[in-house]
Parts: structure tokens; sequence; C-alpha cells
């Protein structure tokens, strides 16, 4: 019998208040760009409203942008985790079990303050958008296989580019709608046959 495994150490008291800090920042962030506007809320903005100094802030993030972007940049990590992770799934097999992580993973909170930020600064939600379908590129060999048709062939790059973006509407949308279940199951039933519909 192989000797037992190490539970995994829990975050100590530093590292939770830390945490919490940081999420502080984000979700203070993200209000005030949803009331004042990406543009008319600065840096100092954010410390004051998080009761934080401004250096505070860019420790933790360096930059408004890393802000606004930090939950879309998290979600498509977690995607390219996915596709390095385990390829015997195929391509949107992958994509199903992200999608049905991310929504058991879903801050109600934090979708609605994001939401509210992306309606109020559409270039925001276009910038969330690439990050997502950039992360959708790591597939790029699972998506191939699926497909049924070589990298360099022009249909090829037409579907990619297709479910790319209707990956990201989903992330921005579908995800934080109320009936996200039934959704999932509809959308990925389109994704499927549109991956299909190149062979």
């Amino acid at each position: 019998m192989g000797a037992l495994e190490a539970a995994p150490s829990k975050p100590s008291l530093r590292e939770r208040s830390k945490a919490r800090r940081r999420e502080l920042i984000r979700r203070t962030a993200m209000r005030l760009f949803a009331e004042r506007g990406y543009d008319g809320a600065t840096i100092a903005d954010i410390a004051a409203e998080a009761e934080v100094a401004p250096r505070t802030v860019t420790m933790y993030f360096p930059s408004k942008a890393d802000i606004a972007l930090s939950m879309s940049n998290e979600i498509a990590g977690r995607l390219a985790d996915v596709f390095r992770e385990d390829a015997s799934i195929g391509f949107t097999g992958a994509i199903d079990q992200w999608l049905t992580a991310e929504a058991k993973r879903l801050d109600p909170e934090l979708a609605a303050l994001t939401a509210a930020m992306f309606q109020a600064n559409p270039g925001l939600r276009s910038l969330s958008s690439a990050e997502v379908s950039e992360a959708v590129e790591a597939g790029t060999p699972a998506f191939s296989a699926e497909v049924g048709l070589p990298l360099d062939h022009p249909l090829a790059a037409v579907i990619a580019a297709a479910v790319g973006a209707a990956v990201a509407e989903y992330i921005t949308v579908v995800l934080h709608a109320e009936n996200r279940t039934e959704l999932h199951t509809a959308f990925m039933r389109t994704l499927r046959a549109l991956v299909r519909s190149a062979r």
C-alpha cells in the first residue's frame, strides 16, 4: 500500500487576508466602472472607496485593465488548463466540462458586477471576449481532430472563429442568466452541430 498523499494545506491567515483585500479591490473597481465609466474611475478613486492606499491597489492589479479583465483572464486560464490536462475528451467535450465547472463556480454578486460593468463599458466587453476567444485557440489540435479538417483549410478557420465568438458570448451573457442550465444544454447542442457541419 502506497504512502498516503498529504492533504493540501489550508491558506494561512495572511493569505486569506490578502485574498479578501484583492477581492474587495476588484469588486469596488467593477462597481465604480459601472457607475462612473471606465475612464471616469481612477486608481485613486478605487483606493478611496476600498479604503486602501493607491499603491495597495496597484500591488494587486498593476492597471485598471488588469482589474476589469481579471475575471475574464481567470476564466480563460481555466479553459486553457482543461485543454492541456485531458486531450481524450475532445474539443467540445472540453468546452462542455469547462462551462459546467464555471457555472458551479459562479459567484452571483461578482457576475452581476461584471455584467453591469460590461453594459456600461462595451469596449471592455470586447476585450473580455477576445481573451476567451484566444483561450479557445489552446484547443486547436483537439478542434482540428473533431472538425475533421486540416488547420490550414479555409473552412476550419471560419468554424474556429465562429466557435470562439460563440463561447465568448456565452461567458458574457448565458453564464449569468437565471436559466443557464437549460441554455447550456441548448448551447452545447448548437456548438456540436456547428463543429460537425464542417465534416
